[in-house]
């Protein structure tokens, strides 16, 4: 009976310790002027309605009648895991650094649907230099295939590396592995960009590519194909639009990756006998025919599944 009463004690003491070091490790804000507990929520990218009473009790001796914010005090931020703010993250791979894809802008953000619960998806965007993701630039394909993921449910990585070899992809390997195998069980997907050369005041060449040993590589690239080819394919088949990569660099990415993928190639001069898709090349424009595609995808492996 001691050591059982013993060990009764010990746990409330781990779990005491536990929960004040959760707590010590929240994230703070200090109020502003014209600062309200809805703005600030609003501003940190979290769903008011559910966290709006746990930021109550966190910061209960801080508050006047009951929610009114004093201007310069320090007021703990509710661990919400599903905010945009730690559902859309910017990998740096090299280095490990991780931080929001959205900082700013979270304020702006609003969750449209939940039409893409359970999801998770992994953009790489070149641009025959390095990875564009590395500084996030607001008008990026990824960064508003991002903002749109993100507002339907899903969780998004947008990586970037240091290195300067448009292929370097080999880099990417353990980060999305690691990440994929902690999300398992999640319709997870990888998005692989090359931008080089695409000039937002023409149209541009696109050619969808995937992995000829993966079925879900695949559909999934014929899915992204079906929406591009139906803004810009008059006649003949689809088919004749799908591509397989065949390059040494891409077929050893490909084979140790673990989700499924797709390469867009944007921009870049096709060969004589390739086949390609012109479309308009605004960033915006071509973002939004890759993430139908990539809603389309989703719902016909839904459909499949039930």
């Amino acid at each position: 009976m001691t050591f059982i009463k013993n060990l009764a004690v010990s746990l409330l003491v781990l779990t005491s310790i536990e929960s004040v070091f959760s707590q010590n490790n929240l994230e703070t804000v200090v109020a502003k002027n014209g600062d309200g507990i809805l703005s600030i929520l609003r501003n940190e990218g979290i769903d008011i309605a559910k966290y709006y009473e746990q930021f109550l009790e966190l910061n209960e001796a801080k508050l006047s009648n009951g929610s009114r914010l004093a201007i310069g005090e320090t007021y703990v931020i509710p661990h919400a895991p599903d905010s945009f703010k730690n559902r859309g993250v910017l990998v740096q791979i090299g280095n490990g650094g991780e931080r929001p894809i959205f900082d700013e802008e979270l304020a702006t953000l609003r969750r449209k649907d939940s039409s893409l619960i359970n999801t998770v998806y992994y953009l790489i965007e070149h641009d025959g230099v390095g990875t564009r993701a590395q500084s996030a630039p607001k008008d990026g394909i990824a960064v508003n295939m991002a903002r749109r993921l993100l507002q339907s449910g899903a969780r998004v990585y947008l990586l970037a590396s240091e290195a300067k070899d448009s292929l370097g992809l080999i880099d990417y390997v353990g980060e999305i592995n690691k990440k994929y195998l902690k999300h398992n069980g999640d319709y997870q997907r990888l998005v692989v960009m090359n931008v080089d050369e695409v000039n937002p005041k023409t149209k541009t060449d696109v050619m969808v590519y995937h992995y000829a040993e993966s079925e879900e590589s695949k559909r999934f690239a014929a899915n992204i194909l079906k929406v591009f080819g139906g803004n810009v394919v008059k006649q003949g088949s689809l088919e004749d639009y799908s591509k397989v990569f065949t390059d040494f660099k891409s077929i050893a990415f490909a084979k140790n990756i673990l989700p499924p993928i797709t390469f867009i190639n944007m921009g870049s001069e096709p060969a004589d006998d390739q086949k390609t898709m012109k479309v308009t090349a605004n960033r915006e424009n071509i973002a939004n025919l890759i993430t139908n595609g990539i809603l389309s995808d989703y719902s016909n492996t839904e459909f499949e599944e039930n």
